[in-house]
């Protein structure tokens, strides 16, 4: 994994002598070799293009708007940081992020002699940025990527603060051997205790590899914009990428929707035979059977099959996948008219009518943003009569920490408390285990809530 100890002293070292020879292109002619933009040289000190170690640019092709908010993975001493804050104006803001303490101290201080009041500095890891969910435009990066040990989180971080269809511009090394055996196919999480991460070459990845990574994070139209003059090794070159965030609700209905085309249902991990905890705890809620139900993210779930069996005569069904809701459709045949059928993402959804019961077995725990939970709960609060249910099932926080290949975020009873917005009361609280058609086990943990 990544030398963090010896990127930091490689790093501290360039801050207190940044005319030292450390074996790769830095300084002013670096950047002039990049085709950084001759009014950057003009408008910003001299001395901050000594620590200029690009190993391309980014903004050659980026799209950064004056009054947008960027973030610079690895700042360094700032001289991309600052680039950024020229192009976002008075309006707009800069925000560098750095692991080195004095690359940080030195990136203030370049930002204060430039008179720069739109630059922040953070002093962090990639991976657990202290920064609010979907609040930046763009993300740059030079030079800093391949110095992390794990690249899907630092993309999954990168894809956390981006603002829906935000993008990302980033030049970095990449590995430009003829066998990449450094990492293993599933993982970019390398282990690799002897190379020389500082110096840009152990935590490279091949383009191809890399481009799969970020795709998988959740990003559309990644592409390697170009090769650079930039070389650490023999086996590496630096590469420049641009891509562009996939809004969440998107990337659900396209990953849901195509898990209903290419799976049998009644094999996935949480399919149920017979969806009994639901079914009594609707049965004890004492609704008649005219009551109004939604089931939110119904998939090809049984349940609405013994409401209808059971006699319940208005229920609706909520998924952002078309596919499961005609899977459902056809194996109700005759009593399918008796359901209303939602193709709408929770995020998107505006009821016109107002619900007795909302039943959850499979939507809140996949929502990994804080700011969707908010939603989340806006809409059921929305949706639901006063002194109505909701059923809320999740993961246990003993329970699997990823379902059908996404991240979720588990909940006990404490957890929930912390999420629920006024006007709505915990009432129920219990634990139990889902016996999946693999024969396996998983935890669950149920929420009764009652709305005001």
């Amino acid at each position: 994994m990544a030398d963090v100890k010896q990127i930091i002293e490689l790093y501290s070292e360039l801050v207190d002598k940044p005319n030292k020879d450390f074996g790769w292109d830095k300084g002013i002619e670096n950047a002039k070799a990049h085709n950084y933009s001759k009014e950057w040289f003009e408008k910003l000190p001299l001395k901050v293009w000594d620590y200029c170690a690009a190993v391309g640019n980014p903004f050659e092709q980026a799209d950064i708007q004056e009054g947008s908010t960027v973030v610079d993975l690895g700042c360094g001493a700032g001289v991309d940081l600052l680039v950024s804050a020229l192009l976002v104006g008075e309006n707009g803001k800069a925000i560098g992020v750095d692991i080195t303490p004095k690359m940080v101290k030195k990136a203030k201080e370049h930002a204060a002699l430039a008179g720069f009041i739109n630059v922040d500095v953070l002093e962090s890891s990639f991976d657990d940025i202290d920064l609010e969910d979907e609040s930046v435009d763009v993300v740059i990066s030079n030079g800093a990527i391949n110095l992390t040990s794990c690249k899907e989180s630092v993309f999954a971080e990168i894809y956390r603060i981006l603002k829906p269809n935000g993008k990302i511009y980033f030049a970095d090394m990449i590995d430009i051997s003829e066998n990449d055996d450094s990492c293993s196919d599933e993982s970019s999480c390398c282990i690799s205790e002897s190379q020389d991460w500082a110096n840009c070459v152990a935590g490279t990845l091949q383009k191809d590899k890399l481009i799969e990574i970020i795709s998988k994070a959740g990003f559309r139209n990644v592409e390697c914009t170009g090769l650079t003059h930039y070389k650490t090794s023999d086996t590496t070159c630096g590469a420049t990428f641009k891509a562009a965030k996939i809004a969440s609700d998107e990337l659900r209905e396209a990953h849901w929707d195509n898990i209903f085309k290419t799976k049998d249902y009644t094999q996935v991990l949480w399919h149920q035979n017979s969806p009994d905890k639901s079914l009594d705890l609707i049965k004890k809620s004492n609704i008649g059977k005219k009551s109004s139900i939604i089931d939110v993210g119904c998939g090809a779930s049984y349940l609405v099959d013994k409401l209808v069996e059971d006699g319940y005569k208005d229920i609706t069904l909520l998924d952002t996948s078309a596919t499961s809701l005609e899977i459902v459709k056809g194996r109700l045949w005759s009593h399918a008219d008796i359901v209303e059928y939602i193709c709408s993402d929770i995020m998107n959804y505006e009821s016109s009518k107002k619900f007795d019961i909302w039943h959850d077995r499979a939507v809140f725990h996949f929502l990994v943003l804080k700011k969707e939970r908010a939603k989340y709960f806006e809409v059921l609060q929305n949706s639901l009569q006063s002194g109505a249910i909701a059923i809320i099932n999740t993961f246990a926080t003993d329970g699997p920490i990823q379902c059908a290949g996404l991240d979720i975020v588990q909940y006990d009873k404490e957890k929930m408390l912390q999420e629920l917005p006024s006007g709505l009361e915990l009432m129920e609280y219990d634990k139990y285990i889902h016996h999946t058609p693999k024969n396996t086990d998983q935890k669950y943990s149920c929420f009764v809530i009652k709305k005001a």
